[in-house]
């Protein structure tokens, strides 16, 4: 998809205004952002952040500024324009959003192990396995009878499936419990290092996301890049209510400020959480060992039903005929 000196990611003013209201909805966003990063976008709600990830994912459409991904515009459709490039660009791109889980139709009775085959599943047989086992997945699983965020790890293992070059990501991660969410990162971290690809990661929830893993932070806010930090200008402090930043001058040329960041180390049960949730994984077993667990516990529950307690001689039983009388 992209030539060694290319950039992931290079706008210039892009700028985007929401055709119903007018309203703003990015303003002259500078970004240089390399191949083999992991990036963090940071705001408040309505800061633009999502408006960015569909705008780099296609599905938004810019009439003001430039955009180019692996160094081809995906929204030039000019004769000239290099077919194979913008089609590699168009299949390299994997957004996933927070709209998939909420869906009805993935909450009717399919297997989980169905709904994998049907994508691709048996195509990447190795890293379908290795997914599935990052997001602690049990195939047999049927999508009407999980949880909110057992279904958000079955949208996570299907749009990870195909390897990607660039990953946009906004707020998927929100139903994870801490432990599988650090396998996510995890795993991504070592995508973009082992294969040269470009995550870019819009959250609120920041807990275990530091130096080892995020490469820059990008803040937005009212449709404005306010700040772009390269992770090695941040410095930790002891001091939890520290936090020092350097005004940002000179001209936005789209890469990350050198401009120093000190911070305190925030108070987390981000450990905590992370230890107990590992011990309950080894109390559990594999999921082969937890469905043996599960079948005792319900073959426990129908003896007990069906034991001495509900005999036809007993006296329970008798009062619960005496009690039917009068129903």
């Amino acid at each position: 998809m992209s030539e060694p000196d290319t950039l992931a990611i290079e706008t210039n003013n892009l700028t985007y205004s929401f055709s119903s209201s007018k309203k703003i909805g990015l303003e002259n966003i500078n970004l240089k952002i390399p191949w083999g990063s992991t990036n963090l976008l940071i705001g408040p709600n309505g800061a633009g952040k999502s408006t960015l990830l569909k705008i780099l994912a296609g599905k938004t459409l810019i009439k003001k500024g430039s955009l180019k991904i692996g160094g081809f515009d995906p929204f030039e459709f000019s004769i000239n324009r290099n077919e194979q490039h913008n089609s590699d660009i168009n299949n390299n791109i994997t957004y996933l959003g927070t709209e998939w889980a909420a869906n009805p139709v993935v909450k009717r009775d399919i297997p989980v192990k169905l709904l994998i085959s049907s994508i691709g599943g048996d195509i990447y047989n190795e890293r379908r396995d290795e997914l599935i086992r990052i997001m602690d997945l049990d195939p047999d699983w049927s999508m009407a009878y999980i949880s909110d965020g057992e279904r958000r790890r079955v949208q996570l293992v299907m749009g990870l499936l195909k390897p990607w070059k660039l990953l946009l990501l906004d707020e998927v991660t929100v139903d994870l419990d801490v432990i599988v969410r650090l396998q996510l990162l995890n795993f991504l971290k070592k995508e973009c290092k082992e294969r040269n690809c470009c995550v870019i990661y819009a959250t609120h929830i920041f807990d275990g996301l530091g130096k080892k893993w995020c490469d820059r932070v990008i803040h937005l806010n009212s449709g404005k890049k306010l700040d772009d930090i390269d992770m090695r200008n941040i410095e930790f402090s002891n001091n939890l209510e520290e936090v020092q930043v350097s005004k940002q001058t000179g001209e936005d040329n789209g890469t990350p400020t050198d401009r120093p960041i000190k911070i305190g180390l925030a108070e987390s049960l981000h450990p905590l959480a992370l230890r107990w949730l590992y011990e309950d994984l080894i109390e559990r077993g594999s999921r082969e060992e937890e469905k043996i667990k599960m079948a005792q516990r319900h073959n426990d529950w129908n003896n007990a039903r069906d034991g001495k307690y509900f005999d036809n001689e007993s006296k329970l039983s008798e009062y619960f005929k005496a009690t039917r009388k009068y129903e």
